[in-house]
């Protein structure tokens, strides 16, 4: 069980190590300007970092995609 909850700690470290690179590679940009954006599924605020948003857009394509295409 503390080796599931590791490896989930070490995939949520790397999403949001991408996001962040995305994010800087977009020059800080939120993901509305993506083509498959589908919306924010969490309120954004003066505080909210645009690489947040851009891990929130990739959980979201997680979920779309299902069990069988992990």
């Amino acid at each position: 069980m503390a080796e599931a909850t590791n490896t989930m700690r070490q995939s949520e470290k790397a999403l949001m190590r991408a996001a962040k690179y995305i994010c800087n590679l977009r020059c800080g940009l939120c993901p509305m300007r993506e083509p498959d954006f589908k919306g924010c599924s969490v309120a954004c605020s003066e505080e909210t970092r645009p690489w947040q948003c851009w891990v929130a857009h990739f959980q979201g394509q997680d979920s779309e995609m299902g069990a069988d295409c992990r």
